[in-house]
This record gives structure tokens, C-alpha cells and sequence, in this order.
């Protein structure tokens, strides 16, 4: 009998990126998931606006579904490094199918309102979390390291150019129909599911004689793990105050057009600007991350997020609204080729789950946030004051990242090995 589980840290065979079968289904389900998830993403805030009317309500329905994706995190990492992984993100898209299809089938009965939407919002956020950690775990699986910042920087192109037609097609969807954005993600998630179960080989993230072991003896052994690399903490901290600013700054802005009666084409051409830039800056993701330290980039990126945000609230049209919007995305795809890539490179095979749910718990721990606090100051402050408060926690978090610790001296994607040794983060590779 063969054994066919792969070892932890085996790479894949040297082949490009293009001819990888396996990576290029796992990509076309991501894709698919991904066209769907920007579609509703764009739409879902206007489809809750249109339905409660309120800005208060609106920004309600997203800390609840943030809160959803948030609770699914740290399980969904355990279960990610303890079960098949494909088998994980099959049931991720047939739930989703299901989540959505019911969301759909109560806008068009009219029976939506902020309680259903709200829940069926977490309900939906809470699956894609807590089975999604299994995707990402994925890739170290599908490519070897060498080529991880060039399939990095692959995803973040793939983001870009989905974000590119995300707000322009949901916005001509919400004009045909409020569900027609949900039943596009219902879509993307069955393709998804097809996709992946196109994909034959074995992706358990544990050898076969590794032994048995409890939930929680995972999560503390993965825990104890990220606690001793403060490089991880201070990038996923520095990140949970920059998402919580940018991201509020650009909700706030969708919610502020939409209630002065700017129709959702014209704001979904911002979304449009903010991909095209993203997925500029991913062409030359790998050069850059190749070339420039990875501190230095994150250094860069995140001044130039503070600053621009600061400026949002100054701007007197829609173009150049559009342009800042532009200035904040044109770094956004080395950075995170970056920050991901290294995070990757220096985290074991059989823990990339946990891993990665916990530094994602870190850095949108307060996501939830943006959108109550978006549609409360809205309200009660107006615009301006809003979206100023918003660029000085990204400021905050700008700040985060300059004073002290290791992350700074991060350096470019050639020298990771040397500097993950040297620093202790990993261990030299047993023949």
C-alpha cells in the first residue's frame, strides 16, 4: 500500500505556474469565489441601505457580519491543520451556495429587513471564515517556495482585476434587481465547488504517522507559536489599525455618495479606480518585492494610506476622490505579496491554518468596527469629521509599525531565509 500523504515541508515539482494542474484549478475556484464575494461585497452595503434606509442601520448589519467572519477565525484555523483541506473548501462553497441562495430568495419575497439581513450576512461570513483559513493553507501545498511571491503577487493581480469590474457589474446588477448581486456570488461559490472537486491530490496538512492530538493542545501549541515572533504581532497589529481606518474611510465615502443621491455606477467607478491601481502595482509586485526590502515597502505603503485618507475628506469631486482612491492601491499588491510571502515562507506546513487565522484575528480584529462607527458618524458628525478620524487611526497604525521592533528590518524576498534563521523564526531544513 502507498503512502500518499506528502511530507510537511516537500515542495512541488519546479514546474511554471501556468502548467501546475492542480494550482490552476485551486486558482479557477478562487476566481469564481472571488468574482462572486467582490460583487456582493460592493453591493451588500447598498442593498442594507436601500432596504433600512438608514446609515445607522446600515453600518448595524456590518459590525454583525464582521463580528460573524471575526468568531469563525481561530476554529476554522484548527480545523484547517487537523482535516483534508479540499475537503474543507468543497463544503465552503456548497454552504455558500446555500447561505446565498436563501438571501436572494428573501429579497425577492421582500421579506429582507435589518434582522435578516444581518443574519444571514454573519451566517455567511462566519462560514467563509471559518473554512476559508483551508484554501490559503492550500498554496504552500501547490507551488514550492520559490515561487510563493510570484503566486502572491498572482492573487493580488487576480483581486485587482476582479475589483476592476466588481463594482461597475454589481452596481448594473443592483439596477436590475437587489438580489441579482447575492445570486452572482451564489453563482461563483458553485464554481468554486466544481473547481475544487476537479482537484485530486492530497491535501491533509499532517504526515500519516504524526499522532493524535486535542482542539485545544492545537490551538495553544499554535498560539505559543505566534506569540514568539514579535515580527508577525507588530505587522498584524500595525494592519488592524490601518484596515480599520482605510476601510472605514472608503465605507464611510460609499455611504456618504449614496445618500446624497450619487447613483451606484458613479460610486462603483471609484471601486474601479482603487482595482486598476491594484492591479498595476501587481505587475510589478514580484520585481519590487524581489528588490526592495519587505520592511521598507510596508514602511512606505502604510504612510501613504494615513496620508491619503487624511486628504479624502478635502476633496471636492469625484475624480479626485477617484484619484486618492488610485494613490492607495498602487502599493497595495507589493505589500501584501510582501507581508503574506514572508509570513508564509517562515510558517510550518502543518500549521498554516492556525497561523493564519491568528494573524488574521490580529490584523481585523477591529474591522467590525468601520462600519457601525461609519454610519454613526455620519450621522451625528457629518462627513468630514468622519473620515478624519478614520486617517488618524491609520495614522496610528502607520506609527505602530515605525517605532521599534523587528518588522522594519525585514529585507527583500532573497534574503528571507537568511534573516528567518538568523532571527530564529525558522529552523535550518533537515535532509
Amino acid at each position: 500500500m502507498v503512502d500518499r500523504t506528502p511530507p510537511l515541508e516537500t515542495e512541488a515539482p519546479e514546474v511554471p505556474l501556468r502548467r501546475n494542474g492542480e494550482y490552476l484549478a485551486w486558482l479557477g475556484g478562487d476566481i469564481a469565489s472571488g468574482i462572486g464575494s467582490g460583487i456582493g461585497m460592493f453591493a451588500f452595503p447598498l442593498i442594507a441601505f436601500a432596504v433600512t434606509g438608514s446609515t445607522v442601520a446600515t453600518g448595524i448589519v456590518g459590525l454583525i457580519q464582521g463580528i460573524g467572519l471575526l468568531v469563525g477565525m481561530l476554529p476554522g484555523g484548527v480545523i484547517a491543520d487537523r482535516m483534508d483541506r479540499r475537503k474543507l473548501r468543497m463544503l465552503s462553497g456548497a454552504l455558500g451556495v446555500m447561505v446565498q441562495i436563501l438571501l436572494v430568495a428573501a429579497l425577492i419575497l421582500s421579506i429582507a429587513d435589518l434582522r435578516v439581513l444581518a443574519t444571514l450576512a454573519a451566517a455567511d461570513r462566519f462560514r467563509a471564515s471559518l473554512l476559508g483559513s483551508a484554501s490559503n493553507a492550500m498554496l504552500k501545498q501547490l507551488v514550492p517556495a520559490r515561487q510563493l511571491p510570484t503566486a502572491m503577487s498572482v492573487n493580488e493581480g487576480r483581486d485587482a482585476a476582479i475589483e476592476i469590474g466588481a463594482g461597475p457589474v454589481g452596481a448594473a446588477l443592483l439596477a436590475w434587481h437587489l438580489a441579482a448581486p447575492i445570486l452572482a456570488q451564489a453563482l461563483g461559490s458553485a464554481i468554486n465547488l466544481i473547481c475544487t472537486l476537479l482537484m485530486r491530490s492530497d491535501y491533509r496538512p499532517r504526515e500519516a504517522d504524526a499522532g493524535p492530538s486535542s482542539v485545544l493542545t492545537d490551538l495553544a501549541h499554535g498560539l505559543r507559536w505566534i506569540l514568539g515572533q514579535p515580527v508577525r504581532i507588530q505587522i498584524a497589529l500595525a494592519a488592524s489599525l490601518v484596515n480599520l481606518g482605510s476601510n472605514g474611510a472608503l465605507l464611510a465615502m460609499t455611504l456618504h455618495l449614496a445618500a446624497e443621491g450619487v447613483p451606484p455606477v458613479r460610486i462603483g467607478l471609484l471601486n474601479t479606480a482603487l482595482a486598476v491601481a491594484i492591479l498595476a502595482g501587481s505587475i510589478a509586485a514580484p520585481r519590487l518585492v524581489a528588490s526592495v526590502p519587505t520592511g521598507l515597502l510596508t514602511m512606505v505603503q502604510l504612510g501613504v494610506i494615513a496620508a491619503v485618507t487624511a486628504l479624502l475628506p478635502l476633496l471636492p469631486n469625484l475624480w479626485m476622490i477617484a484619484g486618492a482612491y488610485a494613490m492607495i492601491g498602487i502599493g497595495l499588491a507589493p505589500l501584501n505579496a510582501a507581508t503574506m510571502g514572508f509570513f508564509m515562507h517562515i510558517t510550518p506546513g502543518d500549521m498554516l491554518g492556525r497561523a493564519g487565522a491568528m494573524t488574521g484575528l490580529l490584523a481585523m480584529g477591529m474591522m467590525p468596527l468601520a462600519p457601525a462607527v461609519a454610519g454613526w458618524g455620519l450621522e451625528e458628525w457629518g462627513p468630514v469629521a468622519t473620515l478624519l478620524l478614520f486617517a488618524g487611526v491609520c495614522a496610528a497604525g502607520a506609527l505602530a509599525f515605525l517605532v521599534g521592533g523587528p518588522a522594519h528590518r525585514i529585507p527583500a524576498s532573497g534574503r528571507w531565509e537568511e534573516f528567518s534563521l538568523a532571527s530564529g523564526m525558522t529552523e535550518p531544513t533537515r535532509s
